[in-house]
C-alpha cells in the first residue's frame, strides 16, 4: 500500500507537508494513485487522510472532487468510495496511447512463439530510477515466476536490472549501483560471482544480461535492452526459465530469438537497429 510522509520531525518532511498544501493538483493525483494502488475495492475518508498524513476534512474534498468528476463513487450502504468505470475507460485509453506496448506486445508473442517460455517487457523511469514490468505474455499451460506487474521496483542485479544498468549514463548508474545489495552477481554461464563493474561491462559487450538463481531459487533470467528513438534505455525484454530447461543449444537459441525481439521493438519506436 501507498503512503505518503508529508509531516514529521525532520525538516524535509516538513518541506513536503509546505508543499503539500500549495500543490492541489498534486494532492489530488497522489490520491488517485493512492486509490489505484490501495489493494481494496473501497476506501473512506479517513482512510485516505491517513494514507497521505492530511486532515480527515482534505481528504473530504478530494473525494468529493473525484466524485464530481466522475472519477470515483461513494457507495450509500457504506459510505465508502470505490474507483468508477470512467477511471478504468481511461486508464485503458492512456494504455493504448503508450508507445511501446502494442508493438512490444507483437514481439512478445513471437518470442514466446519461439522459445516457449514466459516472456516479459520491462520498462526504465529516468525520474524515478526504477523499472516496472508491464505486460507479461506465457505460453499455454506455463506457470510464470512470482513477478508482479505494474510495481514499481527498484533496480536489482536480475537480468532486467543489469540490462537497464549497463546502458545508463555513467552518473545514473553509479548512483544505483551505490545503494545496490548485495554488491556481487551471478551473471555468467558457469555462475561465478562478479563485481557488478564486470557484469555490466559483460553486458555491454554481448549485448545481453544473463543471471543464474540471483533472486529466485532455481530460475535464470535473460534480458535484451530496448531503446527509444533518441538512443536512450527505456527497458529490456526480459525471459524466466526454470534453470533445466535452458541447457546447451537451447540456451544460445534463446539468446538470439530474445536479441532479435529485442531489436525488433527498438526498430519499430525508433526507426533503427540495435544489433547492427
Amino acid at each position: 500500500m501507498v503512503t505518503f510522509e508529508t509531516h514529521g520531525g525532520d525538516g524535509r518532511n516538513e518541506a513536503a507537508g509546505n508543499r503539500l498544501k500549495r500543490d492541489p493538483v498534486g494532492k489530488v493525483l497522489r490520491a488517485v494513485s493512492w486509490l489505484a494502488e490501495a489493494p481494496a475495492n473501497e476506501i473512506g475518508v479517513r482512510q485516505l487522510a491517513a494514507a497521505m498524513k492530511i486532515a480527515p476534512s482534505t481528504a473530504h474534498r478530494i473525494l468529493t472532487a473525484l466524485a464530481e468528476a466522475g472519477f470515483v463513487r461513494q457507495h450509500g450502504d457504506s459510505q465508502r468510495y470505490g474507483l468508477t468505470a470512467e477511471f478504468f475507460r481511461l486508464s485503458e485509453l492512456g494504455v493504448a496511447k503508450h508507445p511501446v506496448k502494442q508493438p512490444a506486445r507483437e514481439e512478445l508473442q513471437r518470442l514466446v512463439d519461439v522459445c516457449r517460455e514466459s516472456v516479459l517487457l520491462c520498462l526504465y523511469d529516468e525520474r524515478r530510477q526504477q523499472l516496472i514490468y508491464t505486460s507479461a505474455v506465457d505460453p499455454a499451460a506455463a506457470a510464470r515466476p512470482a513477478i508482479k506487474l505494474n510495481k514499481w521496483l527498484p533496480l536489482r542485479t536480475g537480468a532486467s536490472g543489469l540490462a537497464v544498468l549497463a546502458f545508463l549514463k555513467d552518473n545514473e548508474a553509479q548512483s544505483i549501483i551505490s545503494r545496490l545489495d548485495p554488491p556481487q552477481v551471478r551473471s555468467d554461464r558457469a555462475a561465478e560471482p562478479c563485481s557488478i563493474d564486470a557484469a555490466l561491462a559483460r553486458v555491454r559487450q554481448q549485448g545481453y544480461a544473463f543471471t543464474r538463481c540471483q533472486w529466485v531459487s532455481g530460475a535464470v533470467g535473460l534480458a535484451a535492452p530496448i531503446f527509444n528513438m533518441r538512443g536512450r534505455i527505456m527497458g529490456d525484454v526480459c525471459v524466466t526459465m526454470n534453470r533445466q530447461g535452458c541447457g546447451g543449444g537451447s540456451l544460445d537459441r534463446l539468446i538470439d530469438a530474445t536479441l532479435h525481439c529485442a531489436n525488433q521493438v527498438t526498430k519499430k519506436m525508433s526507426g533503427r537497429d540495435f544489433l547492427c
